[in-house]
């Protein structure tokens, strides 16, 4: 991956990898029952198992989904998988560092 890059909200983050932008507003799309299965898949492959009740409780130890819920780790792990990128935990953290920077740029035009 390139760069990552912010525009407008912090909702809608797009991934720049060798030209081509894959965007994790993709994470806003996704049912919860889709992200939770994107979670178990990719916890599935990197495990190697192939039991989903093993990989939910992988997810879980990962804090990829807690009380039922994705977290935003596991909507940044889904949007990854959905984009059929690699999976990294600096990927993870990267992303979700750059979602707690403070928006600089204005919502609207001063006149």
């Amino acid at each position: 991956m390139d760069e990552i890059q912010l525009a407008g909200d912090k909702f809608f983050l797009l991934l720049v990898n060798n030209g081509h932008m894959v965007s994790v507003s993709i994470m806003t799309a996704l049912t919860d029952f889709q992200t939770i299965q994107l979670i178990i898949r990719h916890c599935m492959k990197v495990e190697g198992i192939f039991d989903e009740e093993v990989a939910l409780q992988t997810a879980k130890k990962k804090d990829f989904i807690v009380h039922g819920q994705a977290t935003r780790a596991g909507r940044i792990v889904a949007a990854l998988v959905q984009a059929d990128e690699d999976v990294t935990e600096f990927k993870i953290r990267q992303i979700s560092d750059r979602l707690d920077v403070p928006d600089q740029q204005p919502n609207h035009r001063l006149q």
